[in-house]
Parts: C-alpha cells; structure tokens; sequence
C-alpha cells in the first residue's frame, strides 16, 4: 500500500511539473512575441501613460504650489 501511494505522490508530481513547465514556456514566447516587434515611438494619452508601468529612470520633479485661501467668514456646521 505505500508503494502505491508513492507511485501515486510522484505521478502527481510529475503531473505538476509538466503543466507549470507548459504554463511557463506558453507565457515566455507571449512575452518575447509582445516585446520583439519594433517599439512604439508616439507619444501616449494621458490615459494611455497613467495605465503604463514605469520601469525606472529619471522623473522630472513634481512642484507643488500653494495659495493662500481668504479666510473663512464663518464657523464650520458641523463643529
């Protein structure tokens, strides 16, 4: 009986690693089909840059600017 449930242990496992091993080969020659075309040199939406992933570099710098607001001419309701 542990025989077979050996035989059973290492055929499952086997199993296993043939279909990740699939899994990993089919998602490699999508990856080198998607990046082996020439690269795409317009200039994207503003939609189309956020949805993209930033793979490093150099950012410009973010300026944030602060006016001053006149003050408030009552009390807020809530308080």
């Amino acid at each position: 009986m542990r025989g077979v449930t050996i035989l059973l242990a290492i055929a499952l496992t086997l199993g296993y690693g043939f279909a990740a091993q699939a899994a990993m080969t089919a998602d490699r020659a999508e990856t080198i089909r998607r990046v082996g075309g020439l690269p795409d040199a317009s200039v994207p939406s503003a939609e189309q840059a956020a949805a993209r992933v930033w793979y490093g570099g150099m950012l410009p710098p973010v300026t944030v600017e602060v006016t001053v607001a006149a003050p408030a001419t009552g009390r807020c309701p809530l308080t």
